[in-house]
């Protein structure tokens, strides 16, 4: 996230002020505020492309770690276990949790193509 006055990257979650910042949180769009110039905006999380992609609830983080699922605590825990859902774990706010969303830039592992020589 940068700031649109001062292209700074850091940049912090201002808190709710008012109604409207309610309302726009509803639809996605956070108030922010740049520690740089301390000018506060709204704008979303990440791009709509990666909303559909899995993320950190918490910070937004899309380089997620899959992990074993025994290691998530949740109430309903037990339940994606028996679904099969994937465990996720973000590195650098170490939330785990569970979630149904494919995580981005993933591919299958491809077999190198091995040269045949005529014998």
């Amino acid at each position: 996230m940068t700031c649109p006055i001062c292209k700074e990257k850091s940049v912090r979650r201002s808190r709710r002020q008012s109604v409207g910042d309610y309302v726009l949180s509803v639809l996605g769009v956070y108030p922010w505020r740049c520690r740089g110039c301390h000018t506060r905006f709204h704008a979303r999380l990440m791009p709509v492309s990666d909303t559909f992609h899995a993320h950190c609830p918490i910070c937004g983080n899309l380089a997620l770690q899959r992990i074993s699922p025994e290691h998530v605590h949740d109430a309903l825990g037990f339940v994606w276990r028996l679904l099969g859902v994937p465990a996720l774990r973000c590195e650098p706010c170490r939330y785990k949790y569970f979630s149904l969303l494919p995580l981005r830039g993933v591919r299958q592992k491809e077999e190198p193509v091995r040269a045949s020589f005529p014998e």
